[in-house]
């Protein structure tokens, strides 16, 4: 599992942001983890399912999401495919004023407003892609057009609610020691939290209880193990501090479609025909 929870952006185009489409043919999670910049993802094809400041947002073909900087956020795909757009704050500076601290609509995917930023980041795609004659004029054009439409239309009127840096810091500690009996009771005595205060702060700010979150990234980092290693699936269920196998492998299947060893084969599959 990729060990940075905070990802900072390495900027790709001449437009002072990271732009990639991403292409996703199995199921996956993305544990919580933030940004030091504003990430919007519009779904080609397939769908995303996000989870915001504890709200979740279904995103499917022709829809986009924006999560603010900073905000703690998780994602889980089915197949898909996606322009992924991340702008760092200095890229914004000469535009916004105090761009960190701006929220954002999400969900409200009807109207004009919404389908035209929609067909800019396809077309802002097909131009970094493409490369046509001309293509950093116009795609630094159709930039601005989007950043004009979401900073000045998808700006939400409250205040953006950014997470709990002690709440930042137990997600990191989870991600890091995923594989260790944690426990509700023992994360709070070490970061000197009440119990029952720590559960629903959690539950509250990321929509997800704690034990429950434990568990999904205890799975995740099963599944990432069993395509990038030979080793035995009994033996990983044990190194990820999965020793209920029959619980595990089913709830495997609810998170990915399928069961591990039908993980396992198909990768055996696609390295054989790569050979």
């Amino acid at each position: 599992m990729n060990s940075s929870h905070h990802e900072n952006v390495i900027v790709n185009t001449k437009l002072g942001i990271r732009f990639w489409k991403s292409a996703v043919d199995s199921n996956g999670y993305v544990p919580f983890h933030w940004h030091s910049s504003i990430e919007i993802v519009c779904v080609i094809d397939g769908k995303l399912l996000f989870t915001i400041n504890g709200k979740t947002y279904k995103v499917g073909a022709n829809e986009f999401i924006i999560v603010p900087s900073g905000v703690v956020h998780d994602v889980t795909n089915s197949p898909n495919i996606a322009y992924v757009l991340q702008i760092p704050l200095s890229a914004l500076a000469q535009y916004i004023d105090h761009p960190e601290q701006v929220d954002f609509q999400n969900g409200v995917t009807t109207t004009i407003t919404y389908k035209t930023i929609v067909s800019l980041i396809k077309e802002l795609g097909n131009l970094i892609c493409s490369q046509p004659l001309g293509f950093r004029f116009d795609s630094e054009i159709v930039f601005l057009q989007l950043l004009k439409l979401i900073f000045t239309k998808l700006v939400s009127k409250t205040p953006l609610q950014t997470s709990n840096n002690r709440l930042k810091d137990i997600i990191i500690f989870i991600n890091k020691h995923y594989y260790q009996k944690l426990s509700v009771n023992g994360l709070a005595k070490k970061f000197g939290y009440n119990p029952s205060y720590l559960s629903r702060l959690f539950k509250e700010q990321t929509g997800i209880s704690l034990i429950n979150y434990i568990y999904e990234v205890k799975i995740n980092q099963f599944y990432q193990d069993i395509i990038n290693t030979n080793i035995p699936i009994k033996e990983l269920l044990l190194k990820n501090g999965l020793t209920n196998m029959r619980t595990a492998r089913k709830d495997f299947k609810n998170m990915f479609g399928v069961l591990p060893n039908d993980i396992r084969r198909k990768n055996i599959l696609n390295i054989q025909k790569k050979d």
